[in-house]
Formats: C-alpha cells, structure tokens, sequence
C-alpha cells in the first residue's frame, strides 16, 4: 500500500502549456487543457515527476488536506483467476514487483483483471509505477498481453524497452 500526502499542484500564471508534465505522469493525473496544466486529483501519486520536469517552475507538490490510500482489494477478485494470470506470465503472485511500493505482481494481475485498461490504471489502483518506474513497467505490460488486454498507443510508453506494446 503507498499513502499518497501530497499532490500536484499548478500555478496558471507560470504554465506555458507544453506538456512536459502531462508526456511524464505515470497516473495520467495531468492533463494540459487550453494551454494550462489541470491536475485530476483523485489520480495524483505525488510522485512529483511533473515538478521535476516543469521548466516554468510551475507545478509545486501541496500537502493534500487528507491522504490517499492506494492498494488493490485483492478480495475483489478470483484468486485462481489471478493465479491462472501469474502462471500463464510465468510469474508469482506473492513476489513483490515494484521496489518502490512493494507492489505484488498478484496485485497488479488482480487489477488487471478487475478491468485496468493501461498502466496508468494500474499506477492508480495499486501505486506500482508511481516511484522510479523502471523495474516494474517491462512486468505490467507483460501481465497485459497475457490477459490480452491491448494497451492504448501512447508516447510515454512507446520509448520504454518494452517488447510486449
């Protein structure tokens, strides 16, 4: 589980609207709309890359006024269902996938399978990917092919080396 205190939060006045936030968050929790980033809060990580990357100096992370719980209620899914997922990945549900979350590969497959549709989905409904991103992403996409699950065609994710996209 991640608890998520902060979020992302733009000034208007510094925005310039060119999407270095919006092409970098995992979660999908940015989106530029008439040339000024607009936060969708309830999809905020706070993983703070879209403060890193704002040139502007335009995006701060603010304490949130009550934390966000982020896990996946495997209770919600088949377990042999999520078991059948696994194996057909090759994988173990209870081996811990995201470093930065402990994230279970289970997790995520529960996710998946209770109707995730991309990685920011899954960033959303159990934090994996909401850290570096680098260790679990190449395991989400593979958990999505074998659930057949086609990922949409999206630029942050197109320049991973990913062969399962």
């Amino acid at each position: 589980m991640k608890t998520v205190q902060f979020v992302s939060d733009v000034d208007p006045e510094k925005c310039n609207g060119d999407k270095r936030c919006e092409k970098l968050c995992p979660s999908g929790a940015i989106k530029v709309v008439e040339k000024i980033a607009v936060v969708q809060q309830d999809r905020c990580v706070a993983c703070g890359k879209c403060h890193e990357v704002c040139r502007e100096d335009a995006v701060e992370m603010v304490r949130r006024d009550q934390p966000l719980a982020i896990a996946f209620d495997m209770d919600s899914v088949d377990p042999e269902k999520i078991q059948a997922l696994c194996a057909q990945a090759g994988l173990l549900p209870d081996l811990p996938l995201c470093a930065c979350t402990g994230t279970t590969v289970g997790e995520i497959a529960a996710s998946i399978l209770a109707g995730a549709k991309s990685p920011e989905d899954v960033v959303v409904g159990t934090g994996a990917g909401s850290g570096c991103g680098i260790y679990c992403m190449a395991v989400i996409f593979k958990l999505f092919a074998c659930a057949g699950v086609q990922i949409p065609n999206d630029p942050r994710w197109n320049s991973l080396p990913l062969t399962s996209h």
